[in-house]
């Protein structure tokens, strides 16, 4: 299949781990990643890509308190449109001035990095550690959990083995020892931190186990303890112990996108990341196509939806596509997922004669691409929606709004009038405080509150950044839109 357009919309990486460090990030052509003492840098203003490439401001982060951008920083959160994630991931591999009050340093190079993580972003997380360094306990311990959870467990326990003082605690040290095959090393260290009450009961015998596994043959398999760390996870899944039947974090689901993981469990994990916005979408969409549906209903509906979509698209049949198209749409919308099929309506679709209603809905793909404003250029809008909708992708005034989150979207690019926080901090130089925190409201309002809408579209506006806020507006009315 092609490569689709859409890798470079809602991600920042789109290949392995040496093409994010040195050649593409996000379709934005990056510099090589130079490496240096953390004492020899700003810490906090560590990333991988300019202010050119990631149109983020060089003083995004103002006089904004170091702890208050750090909180508001690290979480992920589930209900963020994919724009949403993109923007958020742009914003912490960039690499712009730090706060000019550090009250701590390095507080938010830790906190971007932890963002990643939690967004399951394991080569970007990776990347960025790679150009800060990992110099101190608390980097060095972000890099081992990400090698771990990215597979790499061989490497994450050589840099530990070379960096014993920087070495997280008893526990890994056991680990690595054993996985370096020096288990007489291992075993005595497991001893030594029994002895001198450096390790608990349940790690000792998680550790024991894992160190002599048939000496348990016969034992109850512990159960997975909350939280779950990496150090943990890791070493579960080498002795085949059940997992819980709770949802993994994100960064945990790496493990399953290996081709020795059942077809499900990748597909599973696969949409998950996707959504996240740490993997590409043409990952998923080549996924489905890697077997037959096993069954009915749930992840099966999708999977056929999408294969019926990808069979008359390579057929060239128009009639076909007309009739696939809406039903794979509405299928990954169920989950969230719809803009994975933004790809194939940039670039197999963008001339296909279809159907009115299929039309209409790879117009609304169209517009979660990054070239919205040429995909558009065009298109001749349907009602009065597609008329509002088209004004904001073409950059025309707007006007005669039919709700109350279209009328905040027009107040916004007319210049706010809201007297709210976040457009007082962006007004006075706090893009980085105003945008995240309004943004949150954003999310947790289920995009449904005109004053969240206003308050975060300004704030960018008022950041300079007005492909940004034309592109979560767009996102918004479309998430908003109740009919096809």
């Amino acid at each position: 299949m092609a490569t689709h357009k859409f890798c470079s919309v809602v991600f920042l990486s789109c290949a392995p781990l040496g093409a994010l460090a040195q050649g593409l990030v996000g379709g934005i052509t990056t510099e090589a990643i130079r490496t240096s003492q953390l004492d020899t840098v700003q810490t906090d203003a560590v990333g991988i890509l300019s202010p050119a490439q990631s149109g983020i401001p060089q003083e995004f982060w103002g006089d904004s308190d170091v702890a208050t951008l750090a909180r508001l920083v690290a979480p992920f959160h589930e209900g963020a449109l994919p724009r949403i994630n993109a923007l958020w991931q742009r914003i912490v591999l960039s690499e712009v001035d730090p706060p000019r009050n550090v009250s701590k340093k390095g507080a938010l190079l830790l906190a971007r990095v932890d963002y990643l993580i939690n967004a399951g972003a394991l080569e970007q997380a990776e990347a960025l550690l790679d150009r800060a360094g990992q110099h101190t306990p608390a980097l060095f311990r972000r890099a081992f959990d990400v090698g771990l959870l990215a597979g790499r467990a061989q490497f994450a326990c050589a840099a530990m083995l070379r960096n014993p003082s920087l070495s997280p605690d008893y526990k890994a040290r056991v680990f690595c020892l054993a996985r370096a095959n020096d288990w007489s090393a291992a075993a005595l260290t497991l001893t030594t931190a029994k002895v001198l009450g450096q390790i608990s009961e349940d790690d000792e015998e998680l550790l024991a186990r894992f160190l002599d596994p048939e000496l348990f043959e016969e034992s109850e398999a512990p159960p997975p303890p909350v939280p779950l760390n990496a150090l943990d996870f890791t070493m579960r899944e080498a002795l085949a112990l059940p997992r819980s039947g709770r949802a993994l974090p994100l960064a945990f689901l790496h493990g399953d996108l290996h081709s020795q993981t059942g077809w499900r469990n990748q597909v599973l994990a696969t949409e998950r990341l996707v959504r996240s916005g740490a993997i590409p979408p043409d990952r998923l969409i080549t996924l489905y196509q890697d077997g037959e549906p096993a069954a009915s209903g749930g992840i099966w509906v999708r999977i056929s939806a999408v294969q019926k979509l990808i069979e008359a698209i390579e057929n060239d049949d128009a009639e076909a596509v007309s009739a696939a198209l809406p039903d794979a749409y509405r299928s990954l919308r169920a989950v969230g997922l719809e803009f994975a099929l933004s790809g194939l309506a940039a670039d197999a679709l963008r001339d296909m004669e279809l159907t009115p209603e299929a039309a209409a809905i790879r117009y609304r793909l169209w517009l979660v691409q990054s070239d919205y404003a040429d995909l558009t250029f065009d298109y001749e809008p349907q009602d009065s929606a597609e008329a509002f909708l088209q004004a904001i992708a073409q950059a025309q005034p707007l006007q005669n709004p039919k709700n109350d989150i279209e009328a905040a979207v027009m107040a916004a690019f007319n210049g706010t009038t809201l007297d709210v926080s976040a457009v007082t901090d962006a007004r006075q130089g706090r893009f980085g405080e105003a945008i995240l925190r309004s943004t949150t409201d954003l999310i947790a309002s289920r995009y449904a509150d005109p004053l969240a809408v206003e308050a975060c579209l300004s704030a960018l506006l008022l950041a300079g950044m007005e492909d940004d806020a034309r592109q979560i507006a767009l996102a918004v009315l479309l998430q908003k839109a109740q009919q096809i």
